[in-house]
């Protein structure tokens, strides 16, 4: 079987960046373009049919009270950061998850910082995962300074995304391989 670490799924991942708080366009966006940023940016992330974001998940997201409704039918760059967190962490957690995390980060943290911190803990979480030498995600803090708990809401989320991708990218690698006749020919079960 092949290392899932040198598909080219892995290898966009390896690539990815998400945008940090300061890289998000300054200027507000309308919806075609909020849709267009969010999809370039996670593209790596999702299989070339897997749907990354509509306007219709958007609105979604504003209905459910997850996401601020727009002002003047622009989004601003606090609903771009929230855009990217809903749409990495649903890869794993359902929406109101999603919302629960995301309010106690910024509950504890300045949205720009909360929002900095996920996309590095998320980055590492992945690189760790589909890295040529594959590791565990940093583990937690569990300390009892102020916002310990809430990072390591943050670090245990992104790890668990990042598994979930790692699990995705490996059964595609072995429905390829079955597709191809490559793999073994049963599998042993408990005895």
């Amino acid at each position: 079987m092949k290392d899932v670490s040198a598909t080219p799924y892995a290898q966009r991942l390896l690539e990815l960046h998400l945008p940090r708080y300061g890289e998000i366009p300054r200027i507000d966006l309308y919806m075609d373009q909020l849709v267009g940023f969010l999809e370039d940016t996670l593209a790596p992330l999702y299989q070339p049919d897997e749907k990354i974001i509509t306007r219709s998940m958007v609105n979604n997201y504003v209905k459910q009270g997850v996401l601020a409704a727009a002002t003047g039918k622009k989004y601003t760059r606090a609903h771009v950061a929230y855009l990217v967190v809903i749409c990495t962490l649903k890869q794993k957690f359902s929406l109101s998850e999603i919302n629960l995390l995301i309010r106690r980060q910024i509950a504890t943290f300045d949205t720009g910082v909360a929002y900095d911190y996920y996309c590095d803990a998320f980055e590492a979480a992945v690189r760790a995962l589909f890295g040529a030498r594959p590791a565990s995600p940093q583990g937690l803090a569990s300390g009892d300074a102020p916002g310990d708990f809430e990072r390591d809401l943050v670090l245990a989320s992104t790890a668990a995304v990042a598994y979930t991708l790692h699990i995705k990218a490996s059964v595609a690698l072995i429905q390829e391989e079955s597709a191809a006749g490559i793999g073994s020919q049963g599998v042993a079960g408990p005895a």
